[in-house]
């Protein structure tokens, strides 16, 4: 519930409802040219209508009636066919922001855009419709599709990613942040909110269940929790090979927090792997370790990092519990020789401490590319992993750790529903917001000041105690109407969902070009698209060919001439792969002095059979004494793919159940004294002592405000927090449902 200021809360406590609006359209104030407005907000849902476990989506709609100034009609300022220098003001996509209040005092209620307008002709009215954020999540949703927990056919593993990770992942992709987002250059970004998986880049394995997701001491959103004495690690291969004989250097970069651990020492570790001819690999490695203070470096040829040459820097302030942002800066020599830089960043400091540069002494790496990263996080907690190309070493706090060039528009619940694999989507970010919150029984809304929430099912599964607002029919409540239906009792509830535990990688397919050799000039970029079918996963970014594995999966041949008997080349060109919808783009830039030539490239993606795909579940929670009362009514409560576990299929139905099994009333068309305060989710105290002679407690899910010519109306739609009691059927003998003593049919 709104604070609202001390003179409003006056206002509203002496009983006064002087109407007040402040109405802005293209950041102009139209507060006078408003003749009468209409604000209405509910959780939409597709359960039946009173279980108490209601969920659903919230997008906020304004109708506003909007009159000319100046001596000229509405629709000749304003209508469709306005000038623009007057009519943009409520051109469709136009910002919009409403707030109502009482004696000269309004609190925010609306933040939107504006979605259509109609002009009357020989009237001075123009009618403007707009929606809240909701708005902002109209362009086609996308979601990766990775196999990193399908690849080990040994393993099920989940922690891929969770309800929450999706949502989040959409959010990103249309500007709405929770933690710094990807960079300009990023190729590769893993938030680590709730999955392993990476919104930049491609997840490849992981080290068995990764479920510990932690928002408490978690940087910003929430964070991976690091085994307590052995890390947890997660490899991803990112998507753009870069190679290391380039003149831009890499900054990887994470954020930690170390509040609340004990035994082992917190480290977090990034272990890089690239590749070259023959498949030769060099090893760079970054650690830091918190509880020592020490960075430590390495490179070398040998798997085992710690046997490689090292660097060391020692920052004590690293000893002090708290948020930090790690960034190390690397760079190659012509020659192959890495050199590398850490940069320390505590939350709240003003500036960056940069510990100096180290160079390696050990034989050059060959030319090659990068092919996979390895995080590693032990006994602390890490988020917002990311890698990105740049010209020049950050120097400033903003280049940093990006302070001050994003701001946080979102917050999430805790990822409660672990997954092993992605659903594929459709349609806009809104419609995949909704299916999710609808499947998993959550609740999305835009708040008054534009900020997006998403809370779990939870979020109702304890009844309240305490009311944020008392209305009473002596003074606050004006209409009521509390109706209780056998529909919305549901006490055989079952959930369907699918279950990976035993899925297995059923087999690959390949996508392939194998056309004549197309030349890449020095520095020149060749962009390839090829098909890929809905069904399979993403591909990964392919690894450079040699002459020994030039038919392997997952290659890209690249060659020094134009005849297929000419040598492969290494290290010279960078290729990267993404994918939208049934399209994969391949680019392939050639980093050297020398021309070269692609010669085609074989991805490879698992796919699923018959007999590995994931196997439909189904579970169900009962409840036998409601059952005895209102007979078996059952609710069968879809997923959509999006519940890939047992336990959290049982979390949903017992959820379902005891919503249902002994529905409380909904309560309609509750008309109150206005109260700008009220939101969606809030707790309201409904004391009825001359009509239905009801107190009961229940939560707001629907308000709808009207304001014309000084008026002020608002309803409420509650539901009650808890039903009423038990059905005892005192002094009642229910007849049975055939007559006693009649005859069976013939």
């Amino acid at each position: 519930m709104k604070s609202g200021t001390p003179a409003l809360a006056a206002a509203l406590a002496s009983g006064e409802r002087q109407a007040h609006h402040v109405t802005r359209l293209g950041g102009l104030d139209f507060s006078t040219q408003v003749e009468s407005w209409s604000a209405d907000s509910s959780f939409g849902t597709d359960l039946p209508p009173a279980m108490r476990a209601f969920n659903g989506v919230s997008s906020a709609q304004l109708d506003l009636t909007v009159t000319g100034a100046g001596g000229k009609s509405a629709p000749v300022l304003y209508g469709p066919w306005a000038p623009r220098r007057t009519g943009d003001a409520v051109r469709p996509g136009q910002s919009v922001t409403h707030a109502w209040g009482l004696s000269g005092q309004a609190l925010d209620q609306f933040r939107g855009t504006v979605r259509a307008r109609s002009a009357t002709s020989g009237t001075d009215l123009v009618r403007v419709s707009a929606l809240d954020g909701a708005e902002r999540l109209r362009q086609p949703a996308s979601l990766p599709r990775p196999d990193g927990a399908l690849s080990d056919i040994r393993a099920s593993w989940t922690g891929t990613a969770s309800p929450v990770w999706a949502v989040d992942h959409v959010l990103q992709a249309a500007g709405i942040y929770t933690a710094p987002p990807p960079r300009d250059g990023c190729i590769l970004y893993a938030s680590l909110h709730g999955g392993a998986a990476a919104s930049v880049g491609y997840l490849e394995s992981m080290s068995g269940d990764l479920t510990d997701w932690r928002k408490t001491n978690a940087p910003f959103e929430s964070a991976l929790e690091g085994g307590p004495s052995t890390p947890r690690t997660i490899t991803y291969i990112p998507a753009l090979l870069p190679v290391n004989r380039r003149s831009d250097g890499m900054w990887f970069e994470f954020w930690a927090n170390t509040t609340g651990n004990t035994g082992a020492d917190q480290v977090t570790r990034l272990h890089t792997q690239w590749q070259s001819n023959g498949n030769a690999a060099h090893y760079v490695t970054t650690e830091v370790n918190f509880t020592t203070g020490r960075l430590t470096a390495w490179s070398g040829t040998n798997s085992d990092w710690t046997k490689n040459q090292a660097l060391q820097w020692t920052w004590n302030p690293l000893t002090t519990r708290g948020t930090f942002h790690i960034g190390w800066w690397l760079t190659w020599s012509t020659t192959g020789v890495p050199s590398l830089s850490p940069v320390v960043t505590p939350a709240a400091a003003s500036a960056p401490s940069f510990l100096g540069e180290g160079s390696f002494a050990t034989t050059p790496a060959p030319p090659g590319a990068l092919h996979t990263v390895t995080l590693g996080v032990q006994n602390c907690r890490a988020e917002g992993v990311q890698i990105s190309q740049r010209p020049n070493k950050p120097a400033t706090l903003a280049e940093t750790t990006q302070a001050g060039t994003w701001k946080r528009t979102a917050a999430l619940d805790l990822p409660i529903l672990p997954m092993r694999s992605i659903p594929a989507v459709s349609g806009s970010a809104w419609d995949v917001i909704t299916e999710i919150a609808r499947a998993t029984l959550a609740t999305a809304q835009f708040d008054a000041d534009g900020f997006f929430r998403w809370r779990n099912h939870t979020r109702w599964s304890t009844a309240p105690t305490s009311a944020d607002l008392v209305v009473t029919s002596a003074r606050e409540l004006g209409s009521l109407t509390v109706t209780e239906e056998i529909d919305a009792c549901r006490n055989h509830c079952v959930v369907r969902w699918e279950n990976w535990a035993r899925t297995t990688a059923a087999g690959t397919a390949r996508i392939e070009e194998q056309p004549s050799p197309v030349a890449i000039a020095p520095g020149a970029t060749t962009t390839r698209t090829l098909l890929i079918d809905d069904d399979v996963f993403d591909p990964r970014a392919p690894r450079t060919a040699d002459s020994a594995d030039v038919t392997s999966p997952n290659r890209v041949v690249i060659r020094s001439g134009s005849a297929s008997s000419s040598g492969t080349v290494a290290g010279a060109v960078e290729v990267g792969v993404s994918r939208s919808g049934g399209l994969v783009t391949v680019t392939l830039r050639n980093r050297s002095a020398s021309t070269v030539y692609y010669h085609g490239i074989s991805l490879i993606t698992l796919v699923h059979s018959s007999e590995g795909g994931p196997v439909p579940s189904r579970h169900a929670a009962w409840h036998p004494g409601s059952q005895r009362h209102y007979g078996t009514q059952v609710y069968e409560h879809d997923t959509r793919g999006w519940v890939q576990a047992w336990a959290s299929a049982s979390a949903l139905a017992v959820a379902l159940r005891d919503a249902g099994a002994y529905p409380p009333p909904l309560l309609q068309s509750v008309e109150v004294l206005p109260d700008p305060r009220i939101e969606i989710g809030d707790v309201v105290r409904v004391a009825d002592s001359t009509g239905a002679e009801l107190d009961t407690l229940a939560w707001v899910i629907g308000i709808k405000a009207e304001g014309s010519s000084g008026r002020l109306t608002q309803t409420l739609t509650l539901r009650g927090t808890t039903p009423n009691g038990v059905p005892t059927d005192t002094g009642l003998t229910p007849d049975p449902p055939t007559r006693p003593g009649a005859p069976p049919p013939p």
